[in-house]
């Protein structure tokens, strides 16, 4: 193999990742073979493993990658925004036009595929978690700006409300591919934002959870019962 220059090493490093993840969503990274992924990237199996060791490799590049380009676009729409309310509308845009991406399904799919194999894998399961861990703190970093311009309460833990919130969006994904046509997506997010604004109740719901009066970490703690 003729010597590349190191930003033509990075280019073509992309296209295999970019190849494999078209491959791995359209079939399962266990149904995907090498064979289809170089045939994908127009690479022989030689040029291929001159860039990736392994298959489980290349699944780890295309799940950073994932996060790396979701993330720079995230940051990019909040640190342009003039305030955290309008970050915050931005996001919700980007919300909705992620779900009512047709291939967002097949994303899911990869997910679940991926968490699966974390149970048994553990470099695959700490790659998910570096990469959770990354959309994690930024979204943390987003609610304590909220938190210093006044959009949220004293008491609103950062960390706690972005796992929160990760959560759900994990949970609408899952809604949608499982529950198909019985799964209202559109309704269901904007109950999550009227959830954000506040506006969800008439008033302050009582949910019955024995709390003392205590602060540790700007959460409540529940008092043990016997």
């Amino acid at each position: 193999m003729p010597k590349l220059k190191p930003e033509e090493v990075e280019h073509r490093r992309q296209e295999i990742i970019d190849a494999a993840r078209i491959c791995f969503l359209r079939s399962g990274f266990h149904q995907t073979t090498t064979d289809e992924i170089c045939h994908e990237a127009s690479i022989t199996p030689g040029g291929l493993y001159h860039y990736f060791g392994s298959k489980e490799e290349i699944i780890s590049a295309v799940i950073k990658d994932a996060a790396r380009s979701g993330l720079e676009r995230l940051t990019l729409m909040t640190e342009s925004a003039g305030d955290v309310r309008s970050a915050f509308r931005e996001v919700a845009s980007f919300v909705f036009e992620t779900m009512r991406d047709p291939n967002v399904d097949n994303v899911t799919r990869f997910d679940i595929e991926t968490w699966a194999e974390t149970l048994r894998n553990e470099k695959l399961a700490a790659v998910t978690k570096e990469t959770w861990g990354l959309r994690q703190h930024w979204l943390e970093s987003l609610i304590t700006r909220g938190k210093q311009e006044g959009m949220y309460g004293s008491e609103v833990d950062p960390k706690a409300f972005a796992d929160l919130l990760l959560a759900i969006m994990v949970g609408l994904r899952l809604g949608k591919l499982l529950w198909r046509d019985n799964f209202d997506l559109e309704g269901a997010v904007h109950s999550l934002f009227l959830m954000h604004a506040g506006h969800l109740t008439n008033g302050e719901i009582n949910l019955g959870l024995p709390q003392e009066e205590t602060q540790a970490g700007g959460r409540a703690k529940v008092r043990k019962t016997a």
